[in-house]
């Protein structure tokens, strides 16, 4: 089976290509690939239109032999998604995203080719998993620092008070020269995909879900 994971931007197609993508082959994933939202004819990247995401999925799924995914934030996401007034009167956040999940799922169809992810928070929620990432990368009093804010939250992906507070906000207060694409990624790599995998259960879910997909049950 193939997977295609559609993705916001550069930062989580890197992602995919150097966290991800070698845990997929391993269970059995014989092709993946990461895909930027195509917004525009010659643009790529952001999720501003969920016609836009739609348009995508719907193409890669005409392949046979496919799965497809999301990796997209919560934060910022577009109002046309389906049911997405309802979705939002709810109470907390995690049922406002498995409601629009649900109905994403069900506005596409395809039964289990088609597995939406809506990430809590930005990716940089994932590289608080552990300081070891920043120590490694950027030396123990930056580790230190992030340490600090680990330890205010049993979840990294609960971590964000606001906007001014989001996880990438507050590696930048901590290190002015922090790049995304390049530096985050660096940090999830030094972290590693277990780790984070243990502290990030909303995360965790997702990829339990795709991989019982190959281990549990034929592709038809």
């Amino acid at each position: 089976m193939r997977l295609i994971i559609i993705v916001e931007g550069k930062t989580e197609k890197e992602f995919v290509l150097e966290t991800l993508q070698p845990y997929f082959y391993g269970i059995g994933f014989y092709n993946v690939v990461a895909m930027e939202i195509q917004t525009g004819k010659e643009q790529k990247g952001g999720f501003v239109n969920y016609q836009h995401l739609k348009k995508d999925v719907l193409k890669m799924l005409r392949e046979p032999d496919t799965i497809v995914t999301t990796l997209v934030d919560y934060f910022g996401m577009p109002t046309n998604l389906p049911n997405y007034a309802n979705c939002q009167a709810l109470n907390g956040v995690n049922q406002r995203i498995n409601c629009l999940e649900a109905s994403m799922k069900t506005d596409i169809g395809f039964g289990d080719r088609f597995i939406p992810y809506i990430q809590q928070h930005e990716f940089e929620a994932l590289l608080f998993a552990s300081n070891r990432g920043f120590t490694n990368y950027f030396g123990e009093k930056i580790g230190d620092a992030m340490g600090n804010v680990i330890a205010q939250y049993d979840n990294p992906e609960d971590i964000n008070d606001s906007p001014q507070t989001a996880p990438s906000k507050r590696i930048l207060s901590i290190i002015p020269s922090y790049k995304k694409v390049n530096d985050g990624n660096l940090i999830a790599m030094e972290i590693g995909l277990q780790t984070i995998m243990e502290k990030c259960p909303r995360f965790r879910a997702w990829l339990d879900q795709l991989t019982a997909l190959v281990l549990n049950r034929p592709f038809v």
